[in-house]
């Protein structure tokens, strides 16, 4: 089975991206204005951040890999503030509500992920994957506050999610918070019903549950002995 290896690769080439991305972002003060569209072609500049604005909006196109192709896209909505710009102006903040991500440089958006809040304290809800780069997202990232609540995953590449996880913050054994697998939902044979659930105490799994005659829902349980 390939899945594992193939999720691992894709990995990999996301944090080579993010790592690339780091390096070019001391350069974002040579930010200019030019036009286009965010899934543009080859840019005009060897400036590695664009800068296209609207009177509502602002796009910001990054080139991490030189090739002067924008591979990553931030979107930011313009908000107006209310106390101005301290000298009797308007004053408008960027509020960061998408970026997409062009992980292997072949013009395809890769990663998606969406933001709410205020300029400045933007926090993640949500993210997208294309783990397999065939248009088509394998994997979806809910968070609540920052925290990740929810992961799905299409693990057999065929464009149906059929695993689900849980995540819930708890408190671990120094008191400190911590976010733990706290569920795990399946669809085993593929027909859009799951039918294996697993069920987690601190990060640990406790106990299986399995839907033995179809309805969708557990109803023979097996527990799992920790000392095995």
């Amino acid at each position: 089975m390939l899945v594992l290896p193939r999720i691992f690769k894709s990995y990999a080439m996301v944090a080579g991206t993010l790592v690339l991305l780091a390096a070019c972002g001391g350069q974002k003060d040579q930010t200019k204005q030019e036009g286009g569209s965010a899934g543009g072609g080859e840019s005009t500049s060897a400036d590695p951040v664009q800068e296209q604005r609207t009177a509502s909006a602002v796009i910001e196109r990054i080139d991490v890999n030189n090739d002067r192709k924008p591979d990553v896209f931030k979107h930011y909505a313009l908000i107006e503030d209310p106390a101005g710009d301290g000298k009797g102006g308007r004053l408008q903040r960027k509020a960061l509500i998408r970026k997409e991500i062009d992980v292997n440089f072949d013009q395809r958006i890769d990663i998606v992920e969406y933001y709410k809040g205020e300029p400045g304290k933007e926090i993640k809800e949500r993210e997208e994957f294309d783990l397999d780069f065939d248009g088509r997202v394998d994997e979806i990232r809910k968070y609540d506050n920052g925290n990740l609540t929810e992961m799905q995953l299409d693990l057999g590449f065929d464009g149906r999610i059929d695993t689900w996880m849980f995540y819930q913050m708890t408190k671990n054994e120094d008191g400190k918070d911590v976010n733990r697998l706290n569920e795990r939902r399946r669809d085993e044979n593929g027909d859009g019903v799951i039918d294996s659930w697993e069920y987690y105490v601190k990060g640990k799994l406790q106990k299986i549950g399995r839907d033995t005659n179809g309805d969708g829902q557990p109803d023979m349980f097996t527990r799992v002995d920790e000392k095995k």
